[in-house]
């Protein structure tokens, strides 16, 4: 007796609880079986059926079919709607059901309006962003961080999801560079050995990596945390004088942006004008140039690199001729690689006197003590750019 007294307890609380939840729900149930329906008339049949009322403007149009059982008011709004593009909004105790489109005379009351200030990116990157269908409803100046959404309620929720996705920091992009100018005969004798990597202890060797860089006149070899190393053997060579070091700059770049490296000489040069009395002035820079432009993607580094070298090769005015070398290439690269361009020569001559003291210097007889030497060189440009995700 007992127990069925438990029961019968149990029951009637799961009955006074679903009373209490459907109290709290005060969208009525719609249940309704429409076939090749004007939705007109099923917005009217559902007005009769629940009470509530719903004010379709004229532009609402359109057959409808399904089969509505115990379906929550605003539910069956949507899906009734939704194949026609119509849309709808509560005001007041009554509904408002149209198409939002801007030209539509209740545009204004079936949307709701927002203003967004963005934090990392600028208006046009979040429009550009953005689907068209949503784009629309979306207005901000081209470099500005304002936006102004005016949206129905629930493309509202879905414009503001995509903005909180898109409005997101850039990502950086260490770039460290090393531009070295090798003497030629001396990077071929020296050949791998001057770039080798040496392992520490636990590391090995990935299959996809390289433990040293070769020369083998190519104009692209790739290796894996080499910087320190590099540096290092670059700067022996350089105190035995068969290498010059440029510069070993790190540049925090922003993803996709341009960093910019010149090495090298300006000068300003007064040339003979169009007339006998004037003059013009020109800016020449010589020396090397270096562009690099890193693109993120994941965890890699799609990196353009853009080197310029440039030199004279006639310095008598005003028949100065400058030579340019450039060169450019894009590789993938994983955070922290390396990237090596070569190919780019250089060639250089200088003029001088060898002689035996005092002899060398006595009129008629120093012929015969000193001889003039002309010397040439010739050397190797060498790019090694290594982009690291920060």
């Amino acid at each position: 007796m007992k127990r069925g007294f438990q029961v019968i307890i149990s029951v009637l609380t799961v009955l006074m609880l679903t009373v209490i939840v459907e109290a709290g729900d005060d969208q009525p149930l719609v249940n309704l079986l429409l076939f090749e329906t004007d939705i007109r008339e099923a917005l009217s049949e559902i007005t009769m059926q629940t009470g509530v009322n719903i004010i379709a403007d004229s532009t609402v149009s359109g057959p409808i079919t399904a089969d509505l059982q115990d379906v929550p008011l605003e539910k069956a709004l949507r899906m009734i709607l939704i194949g026609g593009g119509y849309t709808f909004r509560k005001i007041d105790d009554f509904y408002l059901v149209g198409l939002p489109d801007p030209r539509s005379t209740t545009f204004g009351e079936l949307v709701v309006s927002e203003v967004v200030y963005l934090t990392h990116v600028n208006a046009s990157k979040v429009i550009d962003a953005l689907p068209s269908f949503l784009s629309a409803y979306v207005k901000g100046q081209h470099d500005g961080k304002l936006l102004t959404i005016t949206a129905p309620e629930p493309e509202m929720g879905r414009i503001l999801d995509l903005i909180v996705q898109i409005d997101q920091p850039e990502k950086q992009v260490e770039v460290q560079v090393i531009v070295t100018e090798v003497s030629t005969s001396y990077l071929k004798d020296m050949g791998a050995n001057l770039f080798s990597y040496a392992f520490q202890a636990g590391q090995t060797l990935n299959k996809d990596w390289q433990s040293e860089l070769e020369y083998m006149d190519s104009s692209l070899l790739v290796g894996i945390d080499l910087y320190g190393t590099l540096l290092s053997q670059l700067k022996l060579a350089e105190k035995d004088g068969y290498a010059k070091v440029h510069a070993d700059p790190k540049i925090i770049v922003a993803d996709g942006k341009t960093a910019e490296l010149f090495i090298g000489d300006r000068q300003i040069l007064l040339l003979p004008g169009s007339t006998d009395t004037s003059s013009r002035t020109e800016r020449i820079d010589v020396g090397v140039r270096l562009k690099v432009v890193p693109e993120v993607y994941g965890d890699k580094v799609m990196l353009t690199i853009s080197p310029e070298i440039s030199h004279f090769l006639n310095e008598a005015k005003p028949d100065l001729i400058v030579k340019n070398s450039t060169i450019s290439t894009t590789v993938l690269l994983e955070s922290g690689q390396t990237a090596m361009l070569a190919g780019m020569t250089l060639q250089a001559s200088a003029d001088y006197t060898d002689k035996v003291p005092i002899l060398g210097d006595i009129p008629i007889i120093r012929w015969f003590f000193r001889k003039d030497v002309t010397r040439e060189a010739e050397s190797e440009l060498l790019v090694f750019v290594t982009p690291v995700i920060r």
